[in-house]
């Protein structure tokens, strides 16, 4: 099944500064990308929220192109400014916690490789509708706004 987008693939893919995601796991080694959902025609990452408090959970599928925060609920509705906690759809592990977010939720993080450390990761908030996200890689901090200043 495919989700649209409201981006077409060939506005972002002429850019030199396009970073996707093709790989990235869980605390247990599972890869959270999936063909399931395709965004741009690139795999999306799927992960599963749950709000404990209300005993919900479903899964949401994010966009694997870096700046373009599409998602889609796949069976959950997301309410704005809702804090869901992040898990592996595959083991139910929880996902790690880098640091807490300015807006008050936390930064989440997905690993790029299977060594599991905070060097090489993708971290995001896990309040609907903050826009709070990065990749670390090595010693760098990729963020849009160093994308959009272009190469050196």
């Amino acid at each position: 099944m495919l989700f649209p987008n409201p981006l077409r693939q060939s506005k972002f893919c002429k850019s030199e500064n396009v970073i996707v995601v093709q790989q990235c796991y869980c605390p247990n080694g599972h890869n959270l990308i999936s063909s399931k959902a395709i965004f741009n025609g690139f795999d999306g990452i799927i992960i599963k929220v749950k709000d404990e408090e209300k005993k919900e959970e479903g899964l949401v599928a994010l966009s694997p192109v870096y700046g373009y925060k599409s998602r889609v609920s796949l069976d959950i509705d997301l309410g704005q400014d809702m804090i869901w906690q992040m898990y592996c759809p595959e083991c139910d592990e929880p996902l790690a916690t880098y640091t807490d977010c300015s807006c008050g939720g936390q930064m989440v993080v997905m690993f790029l490789d299977n060594k599991f450390e905070f060097t090489n990761c993708i971290a995001l908030c896990n309040r609907i509708g903050c826009q709070n996200a990065g990749i670390k890689y090595g010693n760098e901090l990729l963020t849009c706004s160093s994308l959009e200043l272009g190469p050196k």
